[in-house]
């Protein structure tokens, strides 16, 4: 092994060979290193910019969407609060006019049929009135007065029975007109004769407006 490298070593023609093998196949070692520092130059390091930039417009967006939400709380206090109806009632107001309406509703049917009073027997409640009424026919009724209006809801006095509730009436007139002929005659009688009173008193006006001129 020792003679052949000796051998080798002393054949300049095996150097210059193989040095001439390497020139032929890299005759530019500088040129080896160009494709890499091309290739870097091709594709520059990351940029930090565009980063920084993403940033910053997440930020802006972030600051904008707040100043948004600002906005619109400040205008949704600057909405005013609602306030209640001067006219509106309570609910004791309702009960109230409730017992009214039943009071009177028993003094103007008074002069149509034989008898009209409000129950003493049945509980009123503050959503309920009860009236006992006899038609002109001698029919008696359980009247009950609720926010729904006037219904039939027995036909003895003090009595409710569910069998014989009706439809609910938006006044005690529509009620009675509708069950009662006596009560429609009794009604058309007094209109008339409220109506032809009222004529007279008009021409009274009318005839002594005349003599004064």
């Amino acid at each position: 092994m020792a003679e052949k490298r000796t051998v080798q070593d002393n054949n300049p023609a095996s150097k210059d060979g193989h040095t001439q093998q390497q020139q032929q196949l890299n005759p530019n070692p500088a040129a080896a290193t160009e494709p890499l520092q091309i290739s870097a130059e091709a594709h520059p390091a990351a940029d930090p910019k565009p980063a920084a930039k993403k940033t910053q417009r997440k930020t802006a967006q972030s600051d904008s969407s707040e100043t948004v939400k600002e906005a619109i709380k400040q205008s949704l206090s600057d909405i005013p609060a609602k306030e209640t109806p001067q006219g509106a009632c309570s609910d004791q107001e309702e009960v109230k006019l409730l017992h009214l309406e039943a009071t009177e509703a028993v003094r103007e049917i008074g002069f149509a049929v034989r008898h009209a009073y409000k129950s003493t027997t049945l509980t009123s409640t503050d959503q309920t009135v009860y009236i006992n009424v006899q038609t002109k026919e001698e029919c008696t009724l359980c009247l009950e007065l609720s926010i729904q209006g006037f219904r039939v809801v027995g036909h003895k006095f003090d009595e409710v029975d569910r069998s014989c509730y009706s439809r609910h009436y938006e006044t005690i007139y529509a009620l009675l007109d509708d069950l009662s002929l006596g009560y429609r005659q009794s009604f058309g009688e007094t209109l008339q004769n409220r109506l032809e009173a009222l004529a007279l008193e008009q021409r009274a006006e009318e005839t002594q407006a005349v003599e004064q001129d």
